[in-house]
């Protein structure tokens, strides 16, 4: 029995850092909490604080992303809007904040890569793209100093 606990310990201890495989699904619950669906069948609650919304799965079923919302209403609104989005990624949760509003958010290169439209809620504000495995910061620009026609591809 005292060598059969240290195996069972070491097995425990590697399923649980399992890399599940790709994701299957993404959803939100009624409390508006996230669930990731592996291709394993696995469904593993991702949030506890019941803010998310628009909850989507990239193309290349790696990575899932929603948006947070806040808890503030804006004047003239009539729900919260979000500053911030969530990315789920290789068993990593992050985060990218954008004031006052992510108004978009969309993926790239089959979702290796992330694209936010970030501003107030009637004038043009800022696009930028991220890498979704670093979320380091690609490329940005604001709306207001770039014509629709000269704009980078991956922002249209």
């Amino acid at each position: 029995m005292k060598k059969l606990m240290p195996v069972m310990l070491m097995v425990f201890s590697l399923n649980c850092f399992a890399d599940h495989g790709n994701i299957r699904r993404v959803y939100i619950d009624r409390s508006k909490n996230v669930h990731i669906i592996f291709s394993d069948g696995l469904d593993r609650k991702v949030t506890n604080n019941g803010h998310a919304t628009e909850a989507t799965l990239a193309p290349n079923k790696r990575t899932a992303a929603w948006l947070v919302q806040n808890s503030w209403i804006a004047d003239g609104d009539v729900a919260p809007g979000s500053a911030k989005i969530a990315i789920y990624r290789d068993e990593k949760l992050r985060y990218i904040s954008c004031e006052p509003f992510i108004r978009d958010y969309w993926y790239w290169m089959q979702g290796e890569q992330i694209a936010i439209d970030c501003g107030g809620r009637h004038f043009s504000g800022t696009q930028s793209i991220y890498d979704t495995s670093t979320l380091l910061m690609i490329d940005s620009f604001v709306q207001s100093n770039v014509p629709e026609n000269q704009r980078p591809i991956w922002s249209k």
